[in-house]
Protein backbone atom coordinates (compact mmCIF):
# COMPACT_ATOMS: atom_id res chain seq x y z
CA UNK A 1 0.00 0.00 0.00
CA UNK A 2 1.47 3.28 -0.88
CA UNK A 3 0.99 6.10 1.23
CA UNK A 4 1.26 10.21 0.18
CA UNK A 5 4.08 11.64 3.08
CA UNK A 6 5.22 14.52 1.11
CA UNK A 7 4.14 17.06 -2.49
CA UNK A 8 7.09 18.43 -4.12
CA UNK A 9 6.58 22.29 -4.26
CA UNK A 10 9.33 23.60 -6.29
CA UNK A 11 12.94 23.30 -6.07
CA UNK A 12 15.41 25.15 -3.74
CA UNK A 13 18.93 26.24 -5.67
CA UNK A 14 20.68 24.49 -8.12
CA UNK A 15 22.04 21.65 -7.05
CA UNK A 16 19.23 19.48 -7.21
CA UNK A 17 18.05 20.12 -3.84
CA UNK A 18 13.70 20.06 -3.39
CA UNK A 19 11.28 22.26 -1.43
CA UNK A 20 8.92 19.82 -0.31
CA UNK A 21 5.15 20.28 1.82
CA UNK A 22 4.79 17.27 4.38
CA UNK A 23 1.08 15.05 4.28
CA UNK A 24 -0.79 14.62 7.56
CA UNK A 25 0.65 11.31 7.50
CA UNK A 26 4.37 11.71 7.13
CA UNK A 27 6.70 10.58 9.96
CA UNK A 28 10.12 12.97 8.49
CA UNK A 29 12.16 11.37 11.55
CA UNK A 30 11.24 7.79 9.23
CA UNK A 31 10.14 8.39 6.15
CA UNK A 32 13.09 11.26 4.84
CA UNK A 33 16.20 9.69 6.53
CA UNK A 34 19.45 9.10 4.08
CA UNK A 35 18.95 5.88 2.56
CA UNK A 36 14.95 5.91 2.73
CA UNK A 37 13.14 5.08 -0.89
CA UNK A 38 10.59 7.39 -1.85
CA UNK A 39 8.21 6.35 -4.60
CA UNK A 40 7.21 8.76 -7.22
CA UNK A 41 4.22 8.17 -9.89
CA UNK A 42 5.85 9.14 -13.26
CA UNK A 43 4.11 8.17 -16.51
CA UNK A 44 1.79 5.87 -14.67
CA UNK A 45 4.95 3.88 -13.04
CA UNK A 46 6.10 3.99 -9.59
CA UNK A 47 9.48 5.23 -9.87
CA UNK A 48 12.13 4.50 -6.23
CA UNK A 49 13.80 7.59 -5.34
CA UNK A 50 16.55 7.39 -2.63
CA UNK A 51 16.75 10.07 -0.19
CA UNK A 52 20.69 11.71 0.22
CA UNK A 53 19.56 14.15 2.90
CA UNK A 54 16.85 15.85 4.39
CA UNK A 55 16.38 19.07 6.40
CA UNK A 56 13.54 20.92 8.62
CA UNK A 57 12.22 23.75 6.97
CA UNK A 58 9.40 24.25 9.93
CA UNK A 59 6.61 21.95 11.17
CA UNK A 60 4.96 21.29 7.93
CA UNK A 61 7.98 21.62 5.35
CA UNK A 62 11.50 20.36 4.94
CA UNK A 63 14.20 20.37 1.66
CA UNK A 64 15.48 17.32 0.69
CA UNK A 65 18.00 15.66 -1.81
CA UNK A 66 17.38 12.82 -3.55
CA UNK A 67 20.57 10.39 -4.91
CA UNK A 68 18.91 10.52 -8.38
CA UNK A 69 18.38 14.45 -8.64
CA UNK A 70 21.82 16.73 -9.12
CA UNK A 71 20.65 19.91 -10.71
CA UNK A 72 17.65 22.56 -10.77
CA UNK A 73 16.22 21.18 -13.55
CA UNK A 74 16.15 17.38 -12.69
CA UNK A 75 14.22 19.24 -9.85
CA UNK A 76 11.91 20.98 -11.48
CA UNK A 77 10.83 17.95 -13.70
CA UNK A 78 9.42 16.64 -10.02
CA UNK A 79 7.16 19.58 -9.26
CA UNK A 80 4.07 19.30 -8.34
CA UNK A 81 4.39 15.48 -7.33
CA UNK A 82 3.37 13.31 -4.53
CA UNK A 83 5.99 11.67 -2.67
CA UNK A 84 4.66 7.88 -1.68
CA UNK A 85 5.83 5.08 1.03
CA UNK A 86 5.15 1.65 0.92
CA UNK A 87 3.27 0.90 4.01
CA UNK A 88 3.70 -2.07 6.13
CA UNK A 89 0.88 -4.25 5.59
CA UNK A 90 1.18 -5.50 9.14
CA UNK A 91 1.43 -2.12 10.96
CA UNK A 92 -1.13 -1.00 13.16
CA UNK A 93 -1.12 2.10 11.00
CA UNK A 94 -2.59 -0.04 8.02
CA UNK A 95 -5.98 -0.08 6.56
CA UNK A 96 -7.41 -3.09 8.01
CA UNK A 97 -6.09 -5.11 4.66
CA UNK A 98 -8.92 -3.90 2.91
CA UNK A 99 -11.95 -5.73 4.68
CA UNK A 100 -10.46 -8.88 5.20
CA UNK A 101 -8.46 -9.28 1.29
CA UNK A 102 -4.76 -10.18 1.31
CA UNK A 103 -1.93 -8.07 -0.30
CA UNK A 104 1.24 -9.86 -1.53
CA UNK A 105 3.30 -8.27 1.67
CA UNK A 106 0.55 -10.45 3.85
CA UNK A 107 1.77 -13.62 1.85
CA UNK A 108 5.55 -14.07 3.08
CA UNK A 109 5.95 -17.17 4.81
CA UNK A 110 3.06 -19.06 2.95
CA UNK A 111 4.13 -22.31 0.50
CA UNK A 112 3.45 -21.85 -3.04
CA UNK A 113 1.90 -24.68 -4.99
CA UNK A 114 0.92 -25.74 -8.13
CA UNK A 115 -2.43 -25.52 -8.71
CA UNK A 116 -2.53 -28.53 -11.38
CA UNK A 117 0.02 -30.89 -9.41
CA UNK A 118 -0.45 -29.58 -6.11
CA UNK A 119 3.46 -29.98 -5.64
CA UNK A 120 5.05 -27.36 -3.12
CA UNK A 121 7.42 -25.26 -4.96
CA UNK A 122 9.15 -22.76 -2.21
CA UNK A 123 8.20 -20.64 0.95
CA UNK A 124 7.58 -17.45 0.27
CA UNK A 125 10.08 -15.75 2.09
CA UNK A 126 10.36 -11.98 0.55
CA UNK A 127 8.33 -9.69 -1.55
CA UNK A 128 10.88 -7.26 -3.71
CA UNK A 129 10.36 -5.39 -6.86
CA UNK A 130 12.93 -5.83 -9.52
CA UNK A 131 11.57 -2.84 -11.99
CA UNK A 132 8.85 -0.01 -10.95
CA UNK A 133 5.74 -2.11 -10.29
CA UNK A 134 6.95 -5.30 -11.01
CA UNK A 135 6.35 -7.13 -7.65
CA UNK A 136 8.04 -10.87 -7.14
CA UNK A 137 7.69 -13.23 -4.37
CA UNK A 138 11.57 -14.80 -3.07
CA UNK A 139 11.48 -18.08 -2.53
CA UNK A 140 13.12 -19.29 0.76
CA UNK A 141 16.80 -20.75 0.30
CA UNK A 142 16.98 -20.29 -3.47
CA UNK A 143 17.92 -17.82 -6.08
CA UNK A 144 13.75 -18.30 -7.69
CA UNK A 145 11.41 -15.33 -8.44
CA UNK A 146 7.77 -15.88 -8.88
CA UNK A 147 6.09 -12.92 -10.30
CA UNK A 148 3.09 -11.40 -7.90
CA UNK A 149 0.50 -11.26 -10.15
CA UNK A 150 -3.38 -11.54 -9.63
CA UNK A 151 -3.65 -13.61 -13.04
CA UNK A 152 -0.80 -16.49 -11.74
CA UNK A 153 -2.60 -16.90 -8.48
CA UNK A 154 -5.63 -19.07 -8.08
CA UNK A 155 -6.63 -19.35 -4.55
CA UNK A 156 -4.91 -18.91 -1.25
CA UNK A 157 -6.02 -21.06 1.48
CA UNK A 158 -5.03 -19.19 5.02
CA UNK A 159 -5.80 -21.79 7.03
CA UNK A 160 -2.93 -24.02 5.49
CA UNK A 161 -0.93 -21.06 4.47
CA UNK A 162 -0.81 -22.19 0.52
CA UNK A 163 -0.77 -20.15 -2.34
CA UNK A 164 -2.24 -22.32 -5.17
CA UNK A 165 -0.65 -20.53 -8.23
CA UNK A 166 -0.96 -21.78 -12.34
CA UNK A 167 2.72 -20.44 -13.37
CA UNK A 168 3.76 -20.86 -16.78
CA UNK A 169 5.49 -24.19 -18.19
CA UNK A 170 8.92 -24.45 -16.74
CA UNK A 171 9.04 -21.13 -14.55
CA UNK A 172 9.01 -23.23 -11.26
CA UNK A 173 12.40 -25.24 -12.53
CA UNK A 174 14.31 -21.92 -13.42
Amino acid sequence: MKLPVATVVKPHGIKGELNILLADMAEPDEDFVAGACLIIEIEGLDVPFFVKSARSRGSDSMLLMLDEVSNEKEAATLAGKTLYVYANPDSPDADDEAEGELTAGALIGFDIVDSETGTTIGRIADLTELTPGCWYFVLEGSEKLIPAVDEMICGVDAASRTVAMDLPEGLAEL
